[in-house]
């Protein structure tokens, strides 16, 4: 498939690993449970309406977002399935999130109340979930006042409590205390049940649970970091075999610059040359969201190898010294291919290791990658 980028800089998205993940968490679940697949963050930084385009194409059931503006992006964009956001939504966002048929995460009556009034105006009932805080201590009710709650909302005409769901903390790293958690969202659902309070859908489990903790699978799964084929936790929850990568991030060499020893080079001039070299400018830079300081990824792949980064990071553009790369017996040439996040020949450069250069997690180096550059769709159609 032939590549047109909008500038020499892409992301490519591969829509087939993208179908064999959603294949590989649906065979872990089997087909009488929903996947909710998480596009949150402009899909961990792979594109949103990209990503939910494919994988509900693949067999996803429903997404999850974390705002109601993510939500109103996949609606601009003719997405219709259910769309549960995650976060916190504010009550005077209630009337436009009825509007536009997305499922709240409640846990307040201000926020319920404002929601059934909108849907009570629009003519419509809206769909809620009740977020259950089980040790996370983040957002959520505490377990003893949830059938309360979820009474209240029986209560109000114009909501359904369609789904009650927590957070695991540490499933990627602690499974006993996800197993806490788990005891204890497992007590409360017993309790639901006995009093007839049990929403339609109960989930708990992430990408970490979903892997290795099939008791938490309940009646739907959210996952977002396997989708994309990485690692929820590189050394912990590593993903098993079968799973693919679906991000790489690309470039082009922009100019290639030859230098006397003794030349400084980018910002500050910190780097100096110590011999005669040469140095390929690259069009990426800290505005693109690759890092600037204290770390940096160290290096990119030109014609197979690695060629280390020099002097600062800028807003735009970096270097790198390819003295040393040569490829096919030809010198690197302006419009040569750099990989930033992917394989090149038989050399990779993963996500992980970016992120173990930069002092992170591969969910924050994907994350980061901004929006202006342009993600394209590369491999078998859905």
């Amino acid at each position: 498939m032939e590549i047109e980028p909008s500038r020499p800089a892409w992301i490519e998205i591969d829509r087939g690993a993208l179908a064999n993940n959603v294949r590989q968490i649906r065979r872990l679940i089997g087909p009488q449970r929903l996947l909710a697949g998480v596009v949150k963050a402009n899909a961990y930084g792979h594109g949103a309406v990209l990503v939910a385009r494919q994988i509900m194409a693949a067999g996803a059931d429903r997404l999850a977002v974390a705002t109601l503006s993510e939500a109103l992006e996949l609606r601009a964009a003719d997405i219709e399935a259910p769309i549960l956001v995650l976060g916190y939504t504010p009550p005077r966002q209630a009337a436009e999130m009825v509007r536009a048929g997305v499922t709240a995460t409640v846990y307040d009556m201000e926020t319920a109340h404002a929601l059934a009034e909108a849907a009570a105006q629009q003519g419509v009932r809206a769909a809620v979930h009740v977020k259950v805080n089980t040790g996370m201590n983040r957002l959520g009710l505490d377990p003893e006042d949830a059938p309360a709650f979820l009474e209240a909302l029986r209560a109000m005409a114009t909501l359904e409590a369609e789904g009650v769901f927590t957070h695991f903390a540490t499933s990627d790293t602690d499974r006993a205390f996800a197993l806490v958690q788990a005891a204890r969202f497992g007590e409360l659902i017993a309790a639901l049940d006995a009093a007839r309070l049990r929403p339609s859908l109960v989930h708990a489990a992430n990408s970490a649970a979903t892997l290795t903790l099939p008791e938490t699978h309940f009646d739907m799964v959210r996952c977002g970091i396997a989708l994309y084929g990485l690692d929820p936790d590189e050394d912990m929850t590593p993903l098993p075999a079968g799973f693919l990568p679906v991000l790489s991030w690309k470039a082009e060499v922009a100019q290639v610059r030859r230098l006397a020893p003794g030349a400084g080079v980018s910002y500050g001039l910190e780097f100096v040359t110590r011999r005669p070299s040469t140095l390929a400018v690259i069009p990426v830079g800290y505005a693109d969201g690759f890092p600037r300081r204290p770390l940096t990824w160290g290096g990119v792949l030109i014609h197979g190898q690695e060629a280390p980064l020099v002097g600062r990071v800028c807003m735009d553009q970096c270097l790198v010294d390819v003295t040393d790369i040569v490829g096919a017996g030809e010198p690197v040439r302006q419009g040569d291919e750099v990989v930033l996040i992917g394989r090149q020949g038989d050399a990779t450069l993963s996500a992980e290791e970016a992120a173990r250069r930069i002092g992170t997690i591969n969910y924050d180096v994907v994350s980061r990658i901004l929006a202006r550059v342009p993600r394209i769709l590369v491999g078998e159609e859905v």
